[in-house]
């Protein structure tokens, strides 16, 4: 009777190997939204094909691109016609901006939009010296992990560091691992009788997404809690800036962006959103304009294309977290850019 108890780690085994199994099925690969990042990363795939058929061939098109700086450049901005009330009508931006997305996550979607034929005329590429730190495992996850395809990632296995890859085949031979099962998530989504919420068809936070094309604007306040955002530029400090170091990796693809868009007659501007003003300290204990963003213009310069610091051209000081600014903001962003476009 005693040695039945050898038989629990054995059954544990089987039921982890079950249910890694059960999810590396194509039904739970497609079908299985939890929250947070996957949620930006699986609507995206249905924000392109939205984008290949899309109708509004009359007007120009810009895509944006980058990390969560770049959520809230929307169509919305055309809405207020103070500035020009025939933009609404000329412009339509698609927002393909991905939570902690390194510029090697932009240039998989652009490489995808110029193969489907999709003509642009212009990228808001937001750019962020936070995701040019191999250390920090950013290229991995979220984008390895819930965006890249294998022909992706074997097209560049020469630029993706080591140990990126090595956690992108772990994650090719554990499904469990790759998909980060919420266990909490699933009871409470079972309890609550919303297990639809699986389903991209079905997910709210989804629906949210595709209301528009692809913008999120949560970000919205009108009145800083300056307590909170110094609370947050310490948390975040600790977080992306502890044993800084600046890399090459997201460099190189950053210049394969401007490369193709160079080649396809594409007008690309590179961003630096502003962040709050105690959290921007930490760009001047690490010389991030000397050494990250003169890197960032050169290589703009490069092409024969533009990059705009708006931590010195915006002047909305409204922020939501240390790290972001209020969806508010980007009305001022947004019109200022098309104003440089169209000089």
């Amino acid at each position: 009777m005693k040695k039945i108890f050898l038989i629990y780690p054995l059954l544990l085994l089987f039921t982890i190997y079950f249910l890694d199994k059960i999810f590396s099925l194509p039904f739970f690969m497609d079908n299985f939204v939890q929250t947070g990042n996957v949620v930006y990363y699986k609507q995206r795939e249905i924000l392109f094909e939205k984008l290949v058929n899309r109708k509004e061939n009359n007007k120009k098109l810009i895509i944006a691109m980058g990390d969560s700086r770049a959520y809230s450049f929307s169509n919305l901005a055309f809405n207020d016609n103070t500035k020009d009330k025939n933009r609404k009508d000329k412009y339509d931006i698609y927002n393909f901006s991905g939570p902690q997305a390194v510029p090697a996550y932009s240039l998989f979607w652009l490489e995808r939009m110029i193969e489907a034929g999709v003509k642009i005329d212009s990228i808001f590429l937001v750019l962020s010296p936070e995701g040019f730190d191999d250390n920090k495992g950013l290229l991995h996850k979220p984008f390895l992990r819930l965006g890249a395809t294998d022909g992706f990632v074997n097209q560049y296995k020469e630029i993706i560091p080591s140990n990126d890859l090595d956690e992108y085949y772990l994650d090719k031979i554990f499904t469990l691992r790759k998909i980060e099962l919420d266990y909490k998530l699933l009871i409470t989504r079972f309890k609550n009788k919303q297990l639809n919420e699986y389903n991209p068809n079905f997910n709210q936070e989804i629906m949210i997404l595709n209301l528009h094309n692809g913008e999120q604007l949560a970000y919205a306040n009108v009145v800083n809690d300056e307590k909170k955002l110094a609370s947050d530029s310490v948390r975040l400090g600790n977080i992306y800036f502890y044993n800084f170091t600046l890399h090459q990796t997201q460099f190189k693809f950053t210049e394969k962006i401007l490369e193709l868009c160079q080649k396809n007659k594409i007008k690309i501007n590179l961003l630096w959103m502003k962040v709050f003003p105690t959290y921007r300290e930490n760009f001047i204990k690490y010389n991030i304009e000397k050494d990250w963003w003169s890197g960032v213009v050169t290589l703009a310069e490069k092409y024969g294309m533009k990059a705009y610091d708006f931590n010195k051209i915006g002047n909305c000081e409204l922020y939501y977290d240390a790290s972001h600014q209020s969806a508010f903001c980007y009305y001022e962003y947004t019109h200022y850019l098309i104003d440089e476009m169209e000089k």
